[in-house]
């Protein structure tokens, strides 16, 4: 395991404290982690190695690939080589700063929702739950539908948009991807009263 694993090993447990929403600094939190990967994967991962990779009670580990596999999986990659291919090094050429028009999870509240279109003609409005977590309120043209929800930290137009964690039908997928080819062309929010 080299430095570079390093990085993405925090990155990962960073997106799991995300889809959590827990901080992964009291003992339940690790017994709530545990089962939330068992029920995305159904692998189950040690308390105590779960712990030591959070360096929680001073006893830091190096985790198995096995283990990496496992929490990448939960969190809706195929593997931890895949989530090392989508975020990439930070040097990468095919890497660019976002131009667009962005509207970020933690400038949103509970009930702000937000319209977006992406080509063909798909349209999309989806409610704030908070914790970066979405819910579809009506929707044209695409394979989301009212009720669906996900996880994204924020929206931007000319880029892909990311889901992760995506319900549809009591069904979990992977990552969902929208506007591959030309990104989110529109995007409004309308604020809660």
């Amino acid at each position: 395991m080299d430095d570079n694993d390093k990085i993405y090993i925090e990155h990962l447990k960073k997106l799991l404290c995300e889809a959590l929403d827990r901080q992964m600094n009291r003992s339940s939190d690790f017994v709530f982690l545990q089962a939330y990967v068992f029920e995305r994967t159904r692998e189950n991962i040690g308390l105590n190695t779960l712990k030591r990779i959070w360096n929680y009670g001073n006893t830091p580990v190096t985790p198995r690939s096995f283990t990496l596999d496992v929490l990448s999986r939960a969190i809706g990659y195929r593997n931890f080589d895949d989530l090392k291919q989508f975020y990439g090094d930070e040097g990468n050429e095919s890497s660019d700063k976002v131009l667009g028009k962005v509207v970020s999870s933690q400038d949103l509240r509970p009930g702000d929702r937000v319209t977006l279109c992406w080509d063909p003609g798909r349209r999309c409005t989806v409610e704030y739950l908070g914790s970066n977590a979405y819910r579809v309120v009506s929707s044209e043209r695409t394979k989301l539908k009212p009720g669906n929800t996900f996880q994204t930290a924020f929206f931007a137009t000319g880029s892909p948009l990311i889901l992760s964690n995506l319900v549809q039908d009591d069904s979990f997928a992977t990552l969902y991807e929208i506007g591959r080819k030309t990104g989110v062309t529109q995007l409004t929010v309308e604020t809660a009263k």
